[in-house]
């Protein structure tokens, strides 16, 4: 069959064609022949085609047009993960900005809370301090594996709540009344009130390349991600996972059959195309957009150009989501990240702890500001912050600018007492004499 799809290509003068198998009452096969002058297809131009997806679906992605014309909307909470793969310039970052602008321009913050890991460290920058954040956006990789876990934790912890209030999802338990959601649960104090959220938001974790995450550790890795995928559906949590490099190391097995939804891009050879699609035809893709996608549910391919937002206008709708309000950060993934992040850095400067109270009180990661207050010398001011953003409570450096404070004044005290606690605990745990 390649080799009859190369003399087809050969014949008609182009780059390659490809053969699709006969469907399901057809006796005829169909050869796609792919068209040298494609048509941009505008995200916003799905979207006005489709204004009906913003009310029926819970996270309508809004991914391009079939070979007909006709435009792709699927719903994210209906798949529940995806799987998305491509080569340099095949379109896949370009795919994964149409995701996260297509949830950013149709859901509120309270709706849905995004994890992003950007390896790259540019690929996402646009989206930094947007309101839907849970964290600031991971660039290492050994946070995100910690990220996984605590995503699997989140999940058995909202699975609890479900059980208890006696509802099968979250779109259920958020129909809830609030009264209805304390006389199910039990709960009359209003301390324990205070505890319970009275709406779930859905929760995407987008990490850009998954091959970097599996080199970390493997084995980890993979069992939090199928957990995720074999569990999540029911409590709002979702995985869209990319990578340019889809070796059978990297897109497992058990991660393949528990991801049936998938996009690829071009790839560089048939074997990667079976190992994203299970079947040849990656390969061929002309690049820049031109995609195969898997409906969920479907083992059928879908030829398609994926949609595209210029640079300019997702800064454009970014600038404007931002003044929507500031992000609240989850204070369990800031520790965690803080925790990742910290280790061997060795002993913090003994003015670490006023130095934090200065910089979070005025929301400036300045080094010329502890200077000033603290009396001291640019090197120490220097380090005192370097060991602030390690620590995870400053954002990146951006040369002359103040860094970016992670945490409120009042987040990094509630932070500070809770690993005080968990401390005391486990020297308690150690002074415990053992039985003979």
């Amino acid at each position: 069959m390649a080799g009859l799809a190369m003399d087809i290509a050969r014949s008609l003068a182009v780059s390659g064609v490809r053969i699709v198998p006969p469907r399901f009452g057809k006796d005829t096969v169909g050869i796609e022949v792919p068209n040298v002058n494609k048509e941009i297809v505008r995200l916003r131009e799905i979207m006005d085609a489709h204004p009906e997806a913003e009310s029926k679906m819970k996270l309508p992605l809004y991914l391009g047009k079939d070979a007909a014309g006709d435009p792709i909307v699927a719903d994210l909470a209906s798949m529940p993960h995806l799987l998305i793969a491509g080569t340099t310039g095949s379109g896949k970052s370009v795919c994964i900005n149409a995701i996260l602008m297509s949830i950013l321009m149709t859901r509120r913050p309270d709706e849905v809370r995004l994890i992003v890991v950007d390896p790259k460290m540019v690929e996402m920058v646009a989206f930094e301090n947007i309101p839907h954040l849970l964290c600031p956006i991971l660039n290492d990789m050994r946070k995100a594996e910690d990220i996984l876990e605590w995503a699997v934790i989140k999940m058995d912890e909202r699975y609890e709540i479900l059980k208890e209030a006696r509802v099968r999802n979250i779109a259920l338990y958020n129909n809830l009344e609030e009264n209805e959601i304390y006389e199910r649960l039990g709960i009359e104090s209003d301390e324990e009130k205070s505890k319970i959220p009275l709406s779930l938001p859905h929760i995407v974790i987008v990490i850009d390349e998954l091959a970097d995450l599996m080199m970390t550790s493997s084995k980890e890795v993979e069992t939090h991600i199928i957990r995720i995928a074999q569990k999540a559906r029911a409590v709002g949590i979702h995985l869209v996972l990319a990578t340019q490099r889809p070796s059978v190391n990297v897109v497992t097995g058990l991660i393949k059959s528990n991801m049936p939804c998938r996009i690829s891009f071009r790839v560089a050879s048939r074997q990667e195309s079976r190992i994203v699609l299970d079947q040849n035809g990656a390969e061929v893709l002309l690049g820049q957009g031109d995609m195969l996608f898997i409906q969920p549910g479907s083992s059928n391919l879908i030829r398609a150009q994926g949609a595209f937002i210029e640079e300019k206008e997702v800064r454009s709708i970014v600038k404007q989501i931002r003044k929507s309000g500031d992000p609240k950060y989850n204070p369990e993934l800031v520790r965690i990240q803080s925790r990742a992040s910290g280790e061997g850095t060795g002993e913090k400067d003994e003015l670490f702890d006023k130095g934090v109270e200065i910089v979070l009180t005025s929301q400036r990661g300045s080094v010329s500001l502890l200077q000033r207050r603290l009396q001291i010398g640019y090197s120490r001011a220097s380090r005192i912050i370097d060991q602030m953003a390690d620590a995870g409570l400053l954002g990146e450096y951006k040369g002359s600018q103040a860094r970016e404070c992670l945490l409120t004044l009042d987040e990094w005290r509630e932070l500070k007492k809770s690993i005080a606690a968990d401390q005391s605990g486990a020297s308690a745990m150690n002074a415990q004499p053992t039985s003979s």
